[in-house]
């Protein structure tokens, strides 16, 4: 995806993954008055996605930079959630009848405790 924004009174260019454009305009466009979209170029799906959100938002790019940024981010927090609950119904065994977890299964289960912090932490500075 390529798109020109005005922030301000500066002209800026970004390109990349439609994830990545949205991240760093909501990075460079807090705090400023005026957002501006120029032009963009992108495929079908990015294009729809875009157009859907701008009519959502009355028009206003900053506001939907943050919720597909959001959006991008929620995907990312279900699917971390999603294979925590399986890690730990696969790491739980019964042994005489108290309840034990695997060691290893449990150190990925904590990894992905950490990531899942870090993307809540990623969803609160977006809140605007």
């Amino acid at each position: 995806m390529e798109i020109w924004v005005k922030i301000g009174r500066t002209k800026k260019k970004y390109q990349g993954s439609l994830r990545s454009v949205m991240e760093s305009i909501v990075k460079d466009g807090k705090g400023k008055k005026t957002v501006q979209l120029l032009s963009f170029h992108a495929g079908q799906k990015e294009r729809r996605r875009l157009k859907r959100e701008l009519r959502a938002n009355d028009k206003d790019l900053l506001k939907t930079a943050i919720s597909i940024a959001r959006w991008f981010y929620e995907i990312d927090r279900r699917k971390i959630r999603r294979r925590i609950k399986e890690l730990k119904k696969r790491a739980r065994y019964v042994s005489k009848g108290e309840v034990f977890y695997r060691p290893k299964i449990m150190e990925q289960v904590r990894d992905l405790e950490k990531q899942l912090e870090g993307i809540n932490k990623k969803l609160e500075e977006l809140k605007v």
